[in-house]
């Protein structure tokens, strides 16, 4: 019976007391430490204190692994953590180079398009239906010729846009009843929101493509660039554009609703990541339920 090999397989001898090499040096390296801390010459207390506290720092590195968790640490400390899109550092660590032709160019010469899915509800089907859902998923993974990334965000919602596009036509009417009947949902619906802790979850799939590796890399030098001449260009986006239709396709045969963000999609995606606001569509939620719940609610209250 064959078994899979790992990749990495790493092998410490152990010396003594279960000890590797590298735990042993740490032992004997802070015991000396404390050896020489006892012979300073402070108060007894002070050189007992400090030759302790060297032993068990010796024993976490040795046994409790203190060395990663320094250097993670150190590396958490001297990498960026706050930033924003202007900020030049940012937009080294996120490695995108321009948005244009609903694409996505990373500085490394390949390019990406993003796709946003429609959920359904899989539970509410019956069966016969969920059984073939299943089937078409599998047979949508197992043609995929070319690494895909699902990206799932949990975001808060605003209702800022959606609102701001009713109101005009609201007012417009001068129905006195109609605007108060109006401010009162706004009201309801934004106070909902925000006691229930309503969540929208977004679903993409990016799909990628690298030129060097491309079907069509002999229109190309076998290197990594970051500049295509128009022909090529043409060439890699009509190649990705293939790729687009063919998982649209897919995921289409499994009931799912399908969108490629256009370019100014795609730079709100990205910014919504470093400015923490992402745009959603206006039906993220059932109004038919929430318009229920208000008016049972504005009946009860008079």
């Amino acid at each position: 019976m064959g078994y899979d090999i790992p990749d990495k397989i790493r092998y410490h001898e152990k010396i003594v007391a279960n000890l590797d090499l590298k735990q042993l040096g740490y032992m004997i390296g802070f015991l000396i430490l404390a050896g020489l801390a006892y012979g300073l010459p402070i108060m007894q207390e002070a050189r007992l204190a400090l030759a302790f506290i060297l032993i068990l720092t010796g024993v976490g590195f040795a046994l409790f692994n203190f060395e990663n968790i320094l250097f993670d640490r150190w590396k958490y400390m001297t990498n960026i953590r706050h930033g924003g899109a202007l900020d030049k550092r940012i937009r080294t660590f996120v490695g995108i180079r321009k948005i244009e032709n609903n694409t996505i160019y990373m500085d490394n010469g390949e390019m990406r398009v993003i796709i946003q899915v429609t959920p359904i509800n899989f539970e509410l089907l019956d069966d016969g239906r969920q059984k073939s859902i299943i089937l078409n998923y599998r047979d949508f993974l197992n043609q995929l010729s070319h690494p895909i990334q699902i990206v799932i965000r949990t975001v808060n919602v605003s209702l800022a846009d959606y609102f701001s596009n009713h109101e005009a036509r609201i007012l417009k009417t001068k129905d006195d009843d109609i605007i108060s009947l109006y401010n009162d949902f706004r009201n309801y619906e934004e106070k909902f929101l925000k006691d229930y802790f309503v969540k929208e979850r977004l679903f993409y799939i990016v799909i990628p493509l690298d030129p060097t590796a491309s079907q069509y890399s002999k229109l190309n030098v076998l290197q990594k660039k970051t500049e295509y001449s128009e022909r090529q260009k043409d060439v890699f986006l009509a190649e990705l554009g293939e790729r687009v239709q063919i998982v649209q396709s897919k995921l289409g045969n499994c009931g799912l609703t399908t969108q490629r963000l256009n370019t100014n999609q795609l730079i709100s995606l990205i910014m919504s990541y470093l400015e923490g606001y992402v745009e959603v569509n206006e039906d993220y939620l059932w109004r038919i339920s929430v318009a229920e719940s208000f008016f049972k609610e504005r009946d009860k209250h008079g």
